[in-house]
């Protein structure tokens, strides 16, 4: 939801500095900012007539609606976990369905809090290139320095946070001002008509996020940008409408999630 009316704030202990950021924040946003003045981020909603507030901390940067207890900040979800697996030996579906070799190059059209491309990014390592576009402004903005500044141990998992080029743009309209084959694999995470992860952490990108569906001459930009294979993620025996006829299909292992592959443009 591109309109869901918020301003950006600080929390309830502020500070000059503290001030000084989230306004920078607003700026950044081209959104509102007005004073915390010590009140609940419920009341400071109700009495400034918003919905949301983007809450500037000394600890983080987060979205949080209070009518229904919504909350979103960065944070990479399971990369960790997974590159983790990875380098015991237990691989992850996504890099084996996009044959992921160090050096490689990945467009990832639905950034969200870029777990996907963390795990892209540690596969293909420092020779390689992972680009994604997140077309939602704030979550765009969030991810964007979030990737930049936080802090995570694990072997290798910040470093690859830190080297994906994270931008704000819509792949619909970046996609066609892409050369041709000038990434090796273009990915697609969608959002699922029903949710998959049993726990909460898909809640706020499924309130605040786009949900519009991926149409079929997107897919097939991506094919012509693609020079190996464009995969998508989707919920197993759930079809996502417009996707062209996959070469192959990797399973998630035990979840309910696969991936697609299809084949470029030739």
């Amino acid at each position: 939801m591109r309109d869901l009316p918020y301003l950006v704030t600080t929390s309830r202990r502020t500070d000059p500095e503290l001030v000084g950021r989230a306004q920078a924040w607003a700026e950044r946003l081209g959104m509102p900012y007005a004073d915390r003045a010590d009140r609940s981020l419920e009341k400071f909603c109700a009495e400034e007539g918003v919905e949301a507030a983007l809450t500037v901390t000394s600890v983080r940067v987060g979205l949080v609606i209070p009518a229904d207890g919504t909350e979103y900040f960065f944070h990479p979800s399971m990369a960790r976990t997974r590159i983790r697996n990875t380098r015991e030996g237990g691989g992850d579906p996504m890099v084996t369905a996009m044959a992921l070799q160090p050096g490689d190059s990945v467009l990832d059209c639905t950034l969200g809090r870029a777990a996907d491309a963390t795990v892209a990014a540690w596969a293909v390592g420092e020779d390689g290139h992972v680009v994604g576009y997140e077309a939602h402004p704030l979550l765009a903005a969030l991810t964007i320095e979030g990737l930049a500044s936080y802090e995570i141990d694990g072997a290798g998992v910040q470093e690859a946070m830190r080297r994906i080029d994270a931008r704000e743009g819509d792949c619909r309209e970046v996609l066609p001002t892409l050369d041709t084959r000038s990434f090796d694999v273009v990915y697609f995470d969608p959002f699922f008509g029903r949710m998959v992860e049993r726990s909460d952490a898909m809640k706020p990108l499924r309130r605040i996020g786009l949900h519009e569906p991926i149409e079929r001459v997107t897919y097939e930009a991506a094919r012509r940008v693609a020079s190996r294979a464009v995969v998508v993620k989707q919920r197993r025996g759930e079809e996502l409408p417009g996707v062209p006829e996959p070469a192959n299909i990797i399973s998630g292992g035990g979840s309910r999630i696969e991936y697609l592959v299809i084949e470029p443009a030739r």
